[in-house]
């Protein structure tokens, strides 16, 4: 097995690794494997799509039932452009990921290591978290819809494309009742598809930018505690002290440019899949606030649907969030360059600070297509518009 991966089987990235690994995307499977089960999931993921599609072309002249089709199409078309985004910067991840197992060999101070794993644990916070809140919410949709049938209750479905116990409206071209249960297990298996699709690619997102975010933190511990650093620092010991500072100073300036090219390489891999998801995601929660509101609705419909929409805000909020961080913790730089006792450093130190004050001035981002950055204040944009097609959806209807 490939060295690099070491660190991925402690407890801190576990998750994320058995996540990646169950959609074949894990960079460092064998390729063999990886195939092997990247073609099982697609099987089961586009084939349910597809008899997805068929059914919105069947219930056309059905204004409600073609409502009741689009969201989960919407989610599948997220889950297609997730996992082609990381099939498509495999390589780039995997760069990343090296990034941080070599950023783990390599800490020099003690207070590195503790940053690192810090955030570490941040990671793996949110990725429990998410995942446990994506699976709650997002399988509250296909749970209660086979409530009914594992109660043993007698109830008729209004349509032929979607039997009691059905998530959602699908066309085999077959006899539905009678391949009922394989029918069945093959849409519920790609329910968990693609539940971990989105779990996945999300927290892998996750504990990308919180390590970036770890890399900005350890160089605003070296530049505020520069004495600190310096008498933990064993490297340093046998120069004198000025040189002292001033290699203190070089290696931030190395570890800023790490995390810049860090941040950069995110920004990169993520800035199409973004946005294409935003939008994917503001037309789902339209839809599904429009069907939340009908006046046929029932209870047991309203939950389904307030657990889709709860489980689309998650997502779009845990996005905005980690975007938000990368612009904190790359804009905290600025202002930790002057809150170090930087005026007792020599002469040619300080000259070292203006370069890393002018390329700190501009903080770091995460972009919807280089059209919106990510951040706390676009989740509410979002929400907005969302809130806005929804009113004339509901006004047209």
């Amino acid at each position: 097995m490939d060295t690099s991966n070491d660190v991925f089987q402690t407890r801190l990235y576990r998750l994320n690794r058995v996540f990646l690994s169950l959609l074949g995307q894990w960079p460092f499977q064998k390729n063999r494997e990886r195939l092997a089960i990247f073609i099982a999931i697609s099987l089961a993921g586009i084939t349910q799509a597809i008899a997805q599609a068929l059914a919105l072309l069947t219930l056309r002249g059905d204004l409600s039932a073609t409502l009741e089709c689009i969201p989960p199409l919407i989610v599948d078309c997220a889950c297609i452009v997730k996992l082609t985004n990381l099939l498509c910067n495999r390589e780039k991840i995997k760069i990343l990921l090296i990034h941080i197992q070599k950023d783990w060999q390599l800490w020099t101070i003690r207070s590195e290591f503790e940053i690192l794993h810090k955030f570490a644990e941040n990671g793996r916070s949110i990725t429990i978290g998410y995942a446990s809140g994506m699976y709650a919410f997002g399988s509250l949709f296909s749970s209660l819809a086979i409530l009914p049938k594992i109660l043993g209750r007698s109830v008729a479905s209004n349509y032929s494309t979607r039997p009691v116990g059905f998530p959602y409206h699908v066309e085999y071209y077959i006899d539905l009742e009678k391949y009922y249960y394989p029918i069945l297990i093959h849409n519920y298996l790609a329910v968990a598809i693609r539940l971990t699709t989105v779990v996945a690619s999300d927290t892998c997102v996750a504990i990308l930018v919180q390590h970036c975010c770890g890399l900005f933190s350890i160089v605003r511990y070296r530049m505020e505690y520069i004495r600190e650093s310096i008498e933990q620092d064993k490297e340093l010991s046998c120069f004198e002290e000025d040189d002292k500072i001033y290699k203190n100073f070089a290696y931030c300036i190395r570890k800023h440019e790490d995390a810049l090219q860090f941040a950069n390489c995110l920004e990169t891999i993520y800035t199409k899949a973004f946005f294409v998801e935003v939008g994917l995601i503001i037309m789902a929660m339209s839809l599904s606030a429009l069907q939340a509101t009908s006046e046929t609705l029932t209870l047991q419909l309203a939950i389904r649907h307030s657990g889709f929409i709860i489980a689309q805000l998650l997502h779009l909020y845990i996005a905005c969030w980690l975007g938000q961080q990368i612009i904190d913790y790359s804009d905290y730089i600025y202002t930790s360059v002057y809150q170090g006792k930087w005026y007792e450093s020599p002469p040619k130190s300080k000259k070292l600070l203006n370069m890393m004050m002018l390329r700190s001035a501009t903080p770091c981002t995460l972009t919807v297509g280089k059209l919106m950055v990510l951040s706390l204040p676009s989740f509410s944009a979002v929400v907005r518009v969302s809130a806005s097609y929804f009113t004339v959806l509901q006004s047209v209807q």
